[in-house]
């Protein structure tokens, strides 16, 4: 399930002249479904949706449609809510290998580093049908 524009919207994108890293600047929609029941009054940002951003970012970055197929770190280091986390940026970095990319991420703002993932995504073969 794609989140852009349900969850979050790109607002801009710096990216390295490699083309193999960016910084993707977003704003959390605070009137997603997803706060309705996680959790009503008192909203937080999942965690799966913070690391489905962290595909749709690297997809975005590197032009494949992707999937996650190992996860080798994933560091939620602060608790990112709507009404405080109004706008994010998402770094990627994108190691080709030899059946993929090695993603390396973090979702922060100025103050906090709300996310770190490591890992692996791949083509994926049911979207490329």
């Amino acid at each position: 399930m794609l989140l852009e524009n349900k969850y979050y919207k790109i607002i801009g994108i710096d990216k390295d002249a490699d083309g193999q890293s960016a910084v993707f600047h977003v704003a959390i929609l605070p009137d997603c479904d997803v706060y309705r029941g996680h959790f009503p009054g008192n909203p937080v940002c999942p965690g799966a949706c913070n690391i489905e951003l962290i595909k749709e970012c690297a997809m975005l970055l590197t032009g494949s449609k992707l999937r996650i197929s190992a996860i080798k770190q994933c560091r939620l280091t602060a608790l990112a809510t709507p009404a405080l986390c109004r706008e994010l940026d998402v770094t990627i970095q994108a190691s080709p290998t030899y059946v993929g990319f090695l993603i390396v991420a973090r979702i922060a703002d100025a103050e906090n580093t709300y996310v770190e993932y490591k890992g692996d995504m791949e083509p994926d073969e049911e979207c490329l049908q």
